[in-house]
């Protein structure tokens, strides 16, 4: 079992029992198509989430609107040359997603986000649990910018996954998906900030410190010295 830097959040405990699984394939199923899951099963959302994404070809999609149909492509501005696509974004991780649907864009349209999951491995078949890094922007992060949100479900089969990237003899596989088509929901759940599990964890950081450090050092992830606190 690989060691994990101190920096990255290691993923909650998470082991499926047959009695949850049963029960979030039975609330998935009995969900019309497109329509909002009624969830009020005792697990975490989260856990839900990342179930439906590893038993079918799905992936997640986190908004702050409520009333989308159809998913559209938007161009993205990111640092990253795979995040700065005109796409739709999504995960197979139910966690990630959720950071993505509880901060306030719009409200807050000066909060940039600096985050990531990702899973490792060196010389064995056997992916690592999924890590995680969150930041927004410290102006932003004070004024707890948090709201409730919407997961979009989206069917997986016309999404790419980010290639695997090898870093320093490690590989690393991000849960990271787009697609550049309109894309329709097979459902969708209300979520809100206290369904994300790491709320507490998410770092501050000043914006253009952040970026001088990027280009000065762009192998320095998570570029400590941008971090506030």
């Amino acid at each position: 079992m690989m060691d994990a830097p101190n920096y990255l959040l290691p993923r909650p405990q998470f082991e499926i029992t047959s009695e949850m699984a049963n029960a979030f394939n039975q609330l998935f199923s009995s969900t019309p198509n497109g329509e909002f899951i009624h969830y009020s099963l005792p697990y975490p959302k989260w856990q839900f989430l990342s179930y439906l994404c590893e038993t079918n070809d799905l992936v997640l999609h986190g908004s702050q609107t409520q009333d989308i149909n159809h998913v559209e492509p938007r161009k993205a501005i990111d640092k990253k040359a795979y995040s700065n696509q005109h796409a739709i974004y999504a995960t197979t991780d139910g966690i990630w997603v959720l950071y993505f649907a509880i901060i306030d864009r719009k409200k807050y349209p000066e909060v940039t986000l600096f985050n990531s999951c990702l899973q490792a491995r060196i010389n064995t078949p056997q992916w690592s649990d999924p890590l995680y890094f969150f930041s927004i922007t410290q102006s932003v992060l004070i004024k707890q910018p948090w709201c409730n949100g919407v997961v979009y479900i989206l069917p997986r089969q016309l999404f790419k996954q980010e290639p695997v990237q090898q870093i320093q003899g490690t590989e690393i596989m991000f849960p990271h998906w787009i697609c550049d088509q309109s894309i329709e929901p097979v459902a969708k759940i209300m979520v809100s900030p206290q369904d994300f599990p790491f709320l507490d964890q998410i770092h501050g950081h000043n914006n253009e410190k952040l970026i001088e450090l990027f280009e000065t050092d762009p192998g320095g992830f998570p570029w400590p010295d941008a971090l506030e606190f």
